[in-house]
């Protein structure tokens, strides 16, 4: 009896000093949030309709702790991606041209930023527009708009950075992802033409 208490005694003694480690849920024992931020010029090599061309864009968000990073995104296609369709007006052969942009908003979620070298993931919800032209038909008639078509679009773009820290405000970025496009009404076009892969770089400065 006496060796049975001795160990009921010691255990609640074991316990009471393990508890008094112990992070709970009600706990102060957390680390103290930390606030940042960074803006980002975009360059891309970006494909769309089977052809990379150049995207070029902007991002800028606020980051908690250092790991989760929200705020707004812009991308302009500025390549002339060029491809055989038809015009609607007589050629179903004509040379046709196509533009887009979109802008949104991201978010992003970095592991272990402290490392010189890391990774984030990164999806942009961006809704923009796409415009069709044949330039023929606007050299041949100046009076006639050469746009033949256009169409709004959703853009979701889930992708992976590798981050390097060269200083503790500018964090360049290798960016691949992928764009999956939605909602479009082209009839040249379809929604999986103007999906693609992208590769990039990203030059984050800012407070990490």
């Amino acid at each position: 009896m006496k060796k049975i208490a001795i160990i009921i005694f010691a255990t609640i003694v074991y316990l009471s000093a393990y508890s008094q480690e112990m992070n709970t849920l009600f706990s102060s024992n957390d680390k103290e949030t930390t606030f940042g931020g960074y803006g980002a010029p975009i360059i891309r090599a970006s494909q769309v309709n089977g052809t990379f061309g150049t995207a070029i864009g902007g991002k800028g968000g606020f980051t908690i702790n250092r790991s989760i990073t929200f705020g707004g995104i812009g991308m302009g296609y500025v390549s002339d991606y060029a491809f055989i369709g038809d015009n609607f007006a007589g050629n179903q052969n004509a040379d046709l041209h196509l533009g887009m942009g979109a802008g949104g908003i991201f978010l992003e979620y970095t592991i272990a930023m402290e490392k010189t070298v890391h990774i984030s993931i990164p999806i942009n919800i961006m809704a923009g527009g796409v415009i069709i032209s044949d330039e023929k038909i606007h050299q041949t008639n100046q009076n006639v708009d050469d746009d033949i078509e256009s169409s709004a679009v959703f853009l979701l773009e889930p992708g992976i950075n590798i981050e390097f820290n060269v200083t503790k405000y500018f964090i360049p970025t290798l960016n691949i992802g992928y764009r999956i496009a939605m909602g479009s009404s082209l009839k040249s076009l379809s929604n999986q033409d103007l999906s693609g892969f992208h590769i990039g770089l990203e030059f984050k400065f800012g407070k990490f």
